[in-house]
C-alpha cells in the first residue's frame, strides 16, 4: 500500500509539473588506474521541450550567486548537455582555457531489452544493455515514471533510466531524488551561458583540436604577456616565476594531469594526447 500511494503521489507530481528534476549520484574514475571514486550529484531536468542533464553544484553556485548578487562560477568534469524532445542529437557544453564552448552530436543508443527485473526505490525495474562510447553498458528502467531519458545521452528506453553502470566498473549512476517545478527552470544563466560567458559554437572535431592546442602549451598566454612585457611575474602555489621558461615544469606538470585524468564516459572519444 505505501508504494502505491508513493507511485501515485508521484504520478500526481509528473502530470502537473513543468520542471521534473531527478537527481542521480555519479561515481566514476577520471584516472581509469585510481583505486578510489570520485562523487558528485547530477541534475536531469525533464522540460516540456527539452532535457538538461548538469552538475548540481550548477544549482547550488546559482542560488548564492542570486542570494549575494554576485557572479561567481565553477565548472565541473562532467560534460553538461541538453537535447530537445524525443531526439538524439546532443549539445555537450565544455571549457578549454577560459574558454566556452558548445558543440553538437547525435548519439543514437540501440538498446538490447532483458527479461530481467528487480526492486529499487518502490519501483519495478527492468533491465536493458547497450554498447555505446567504447564501453558495455547496463540499465535499468521504469515504466512507473514516464519519460524516454535517463543521465547524460542515454535515452530512448521505455521509461526512465534508473541505474546505469558500465562493464569497466568506472562509471555509475544512481537516481536518489526528484522534485517537480511549478515553472519550467530557467538555466540560461548558469548552463547554456555561463554568466555572460556565451559558448563559442564549433563541431566535435574543432574541439579535439582545441583540446590539444591548449595541452600542447597550456600557458601560452601566460608566456606571451610576459615576453611581451604586459605582465612581470606569474605565481602559482606560492612561487613567483619572472621568465617565461621558468613556466616549464608548471607546463608538463598541467600536461601529465591532462593524459592522467583522460577516461571519459565515451571511451572511444577519449583525446590521443602525445607523451611531452
Amino acid at each position: 500500500m505505501k508504494s502505491f500511494l508513493f507511485l501515485l503521489v508521484f504520478f500526481c507530481s509528473l502530470s502537473n509539473a513543468q520542471t521534473n528534476r531527478f537527481f542521480y549520484a555519479v561515481k566514476f574514475k577520471e584516472d581509469s588506474t585510481q583505486t578510489e571514486y570520485q562523487k558528485v550529484f547530477m541534475v536531469l531536468d525533464i522540460n516540456p521541450d527539452e532535457t538538461k542533464y548538469y552538475d548540481n553544484a550548477f544549482l547550488e553556485k546559482d542560488s548564492i550567486n542570486k542570494a549575494n548578487g554576485s557572479q561567481n562560477t565553477n565548472w565541473t568534469s562532467q560534460i553538461p548537455i541538453t537535447r530537445k524532445k524525443n531526439s538524439n542529437k546532443n549539445i555537450s557544453y565544455t571549457f578549454i582555457d577560459d574558454q566556452l564552448y558548445s558543440y553538437p552530436t547525435e548519439d543514437l543508443i540501440q538498446w538490447k531489452l532483458s527479461d530481467k527485473t528487480k526492486k529499487y526505490l518502490h519501483f519495478n525495474l527492468q533491465q536493458a544493455t547497450t554498447n555505446f562510447g567504447g564501453r558495455k553498458w547496463t540499465a535499468w528502467f521504469t515504466k512507473e515514471i514516464p519519460f524516454s531519458e535517463g543521465p547524460y545521452k542515454f535515452t530512448g528506453l521505455p521509461g526512465l533510466i534508473v541505474l546505469l553502470e558500465d562493464n569497466r566498473n568506472q562509471y555509475s549512476f544512481a537516481l536518489v531524488k526528484s522534485k517537480k517545478l511549478e515553472k519550467t527552470s530557467d538555466t540560461s544563466n548558469f548552463l547554456e551561458v555561463r554568466y555572460g560567458n556565451k559558448p563559442l559554437p564549433i563541431n566535435e572535431k574543432m574541439y579535439v583540436k582545441k583540446a590539444l592546442e591548449y595541452y600542447n602549451d597550456p600557458l601560452q598566454e601566460i608566456r606571451a604577456e610576459m615576453k611581451s612585457g604586459t605582465i612581470k611575474s606569474y605565481e602559482d602555489g606560492g612561487k613567483r616565476y619572472t621568465k617565461p621558461e621558468e613556466l616549464v615544469p608548471l607546463i608538463r606538470e598541467e600536461q601529465e594531469y591532462i593524459r592522467k585524468h583522460n577516461n571519459p564516459i565515451e571511451l572511444n572519444k577519449a583525446i590521443q594526447y602525445p607523451l611531452k
